[in-house]
């Protein structure tokens, strides 16, 4: 199977760039294709046994995009996605699996699992999009754009919080109608409905933005889930410094309502040097409607990133939990071989105080091979 898999992989990336390559295009037509091939290796700890587990990841995907006349467009993320070690068999990897298949209409399909070895195939993002330029419809399985902080988003109401993934770029899509209105070049509404069944699971929400000078404000509303959520956020920059907050508020079905909020400001130094620091805030509520559930109530986060050269980036992600006395941290080193091959090292190592927010993650540590087409 490995060996198939690689071949398809050498198949598409010995003729292609790193850039999409155009299939077919014509006045009324057009189909592209573009992808990567990415090889995980990583080691950590079952958080029930202590035990330590390994996993090797291997997946292929390609993302085919095609474009019917002027304003009518599909796009289609397919996944081959083979995992070998004693990781399969864990308590992380089965909770791996269920939050990928949280989203109405299943699109992640195991078609081979023992106890050292899953096969699967997926539809990362699969939705077609009417673009007229003052209205977008976008319907399928997506990513739902709310929300401005870099780190806590309390506002992105339909993505989870990856801070413990280390695929941390890798989000579980939503299957949902999504529109977005400009009704002027400063002024656009974006109601969202995320499909389910059970009403009592769907997730129906609209966001307002308006455009005052170099700020971004929004306000947003709507049923999540058994609760009304209702919020604000903002983004802009002073001088040379990126200034951002979120802020929302639980009126929650059972148990008490509660308030969410976060606000950062970053800056981007001329040496390529950057920095990201946010504070976040959470009520203590406990509601499966929001994205981010903490035991302790406040947290600090900063993001370092400097290039040492235009091939090799060094960063770093440390997050505090100010009232358990607990660190995350997050180091990784990302180095280009060329325009269309890069390798990453990394860990996630918590640090602290018994009891704290962190202590009870294991250590990861990985190395990442990835070639794109």
């Amino acid at each position: 199977m490995l060996k198939k898999l690689l071949g398809l992989l050498f198949f598409f990336i010995i003729p292609c760039s790193s850039s999409a390559s155009g299939l077919y295009v014509s006045d009324k037509f057009s189909l592209s294709l573009k992808g990567y091939y990415k090889n995980l290796n990583f080691v950590s700890k079952r958080a029930a046994t202590g035990s330590t587990m390994g996993a090797e990841l291997n997946r292929i995907r390609t993302e085919w995009d095609a474009k019917i006349g002027k304003t009518f467009s599909t796009k289609v993320i397919w996944d081959n996605e083979l995992i070998a070690g004693d990781y399969v068999n864990s308590e992380e990897f089965a909770a791996r699996q269920t939050q990928r298949n949280l989203p109405y209409l299943n699109m992640d399909y195991e078609l081979v699992r023992k106890t050292d070895f899953f096969y699967g195939q997926s539809f990362y993002r699969a939705y077609g999009q009417i673009d007229t330029g003052p209205v977008q419809l976008t319907v399928g399985r997506q990513k739902i754009g709310w929300g401005v902080m870099r780190l806590f988003s309390p506002v992105d109401l339909f993505t989870r919080l990856p801070i413990f993934d280390i695929e941390k770029e890798e989000k579980v899509g939503t299957t949902a109608a999504n529109l977005t209105l400009s009704l002027s070049p400063s002024l656009k509404i974006n109601p969202v409905y995320a499909f389910h069944p059970d009403f009592d699971q769907t997730r129906l929400g609209g966001r307002i933005t308006k455009t005052i000078g170099r700020f971004d404000l929004s306000a947003l509303g709507g049923k999540f889930l058994t609760d009304e959520i209702f919020g604000f956020d903002f983004t802009g920059d002073i001088k040379k410094a990126g200034v951002r907050g979120e802020v929302i508020y639980d009126r929650t079905e059972t148990g008490g309502d509660f308030v969410q909020f976060a606000g950062g400001i970053d800056y981007g130094f001329e040496n390529s040097f950057y920095t990201a620091l946010e504070y976040f805030h959470n009520g203590r509520g406990i509601s499966n409607a929001v994205q981010i559930q903490t035991v302790h109530p406040n947290f600090l986060g900063l993001n370092l990133k400097y290039d040492l050269s235009p091939l090799w980036t060094v960063a770093a992600e440390t997050v505090v939990d100010l009232n358990g006395g607990s660190v995350f941290l997050f180091p990784e080193t990302r180095y280009s071989l060329f325009e269309w091959a890069e390798i990453a090292v990394g860990g996630q190592i918590p640090v602290g105080k018994s009891g704290g927010e962190f202590t009870t993650v294991p250590n990861a540590f990985y190395f990442q091979t990835q070639f794109f087409f």
